[in-house]
This record gives structure tokens, sequence and C-alpha cells, in this order.
């Protein structure tokens, strides 16, 4: 009988802090305030965000790890806390300039940006979790068609 290599998943956390607001250009100030509440103020709010991302793959048997958890920790600095670290979602990522800055969108976005990472190191992303307060996450398996 042939041994198979366990599969293992390892979770990772990377923190960032970041300012965005919600609003549709097409609505007025009140109409924007009665959709998305306080959270429709031009002028921003931030939150410190924490994202836990779900690497998955078999234990290499010379290092007896999934991933050197360095590596790891140097895609989410260079994916995740780089580029959204003190910075206003909506007026410096590109990626935010035609849509909503919500939880649902940001966890795309980060599931875009490390996927073909992670891809490239034979390791599958499983989930991710992105949280913007202690009562406040979603977690995003993947599924979607890579969005533009």
């Amino acid at each position: 009988m042939r041994k198979t290599a366990s599969r293992i998943t390892v979770i990772r956390k990377a923190k960032f802090a970041a300012a965005h607001f919600l609003r549709l250009s097409e609505l007025t100030d009140e109409e924007n305030f009665q959709r998305f509440g306080p959270s429709s103020n031009a002028f921003a709010h931030g939150h410190n965000y924490e994202v836990d991302v779900h690497v998955s793959g078999p234990v290499v048997p010379e290092t007896g790890m999934v991933v050197n958890l360095k590596d790891l920790k140097v895609i989410l600095n260079e994916e995740v806390v780089a580029p959204l670290d003190f910075k206003n979602l909506n007026l410096q990522v590109p990626f935010f300039q035609d849509r909503l800055t919500t939880l649902e969108n940001l966890a795309q976005y980060l599931w875009d940006r490390l996927k073909p990472r992670l891809d490239s190191l034979s390791l599958d992303l499983v989930g991710l979790k992105i949280a913007e307060s202690d009562d406040l996450y979603v977690e995003y398996f993947g599924g979607a068609e890579q969005l533009p």
C-alpha cells in the first residue's frame, strides 16, 4: 500500500489600517445616507482590518512544513499590507475606482492578488476571512471569476 502525503491547512494573519466610504455617484447625499448610513460620508472613516489566509498543501517531508511561514508572511506583506495599509481604498487603490469598498469586494480583491502567488508555490488558497471589527467579517472561498 502506497502512503499518500498529508494535506494540512495553514492559517496566517495579516493586519492593515485603511479608510473608505460607501457612496454611489448617481445618488444624492441623502439617498447615499439612506442606503449606507454614516459610512456614506465622503470624508471617509477607517478600520483596522484583519485578514486570515487559509493555505493548504502537502507536508514537505524534508521540511515538515506545508509552506515556509516566512515566505507566506512576505507574500501577505506584498499583496495585502503594502498596497492597502494607511490608504484610502476609494481614492488610492485603482480596483475600487469603479466598485464599492465593501468587505465582499475587498475579499475578492485579496483573493485575486493572493491566488496566483500561492499557485506558483503549488499551494491551494482554500479560503480567507477579512474583518473590519470584532463583530463584522466575511469569509471567501473563491469561485467567482477573476474581477477586472
